[in-house]
């Protein structure tokens, strides 16, 4: 059973759940690279990882922005 990622998990348990469209928006990326951060599919640039950190603080941990093993495979 996998767990839900830290990202989406944040994104959907803000006060006004945010879509990947919405992030996207603030962290000057395509929706498409939320989606696969969330998948585990692709990490994400130092530049994108402190634009959550900045955002979510420490709801969603750095290891979590980078490639799950499961995907790399």
């Amino acid at each position: 059973m996998q767990t839900e990622h830290p990202l989406r998990a944040w994104r959907k348990n803000q006060t006004k759940p945010m879509t990947q469209g919405d992030l996207a928006g603030l962290l000057g990326v395509v929706p498409s690279q939320v989606s696969q951060i969330e998948s585990g599919i692709k990490g994400c640039s130092l530049d994108v990882a402190l634009k959550i950190r900045n955002l979510a603080g420490d709801a969603v941990p750095l290891e979590s922005l980078l490639p799950t093993q499961e995907a790399a495979e």
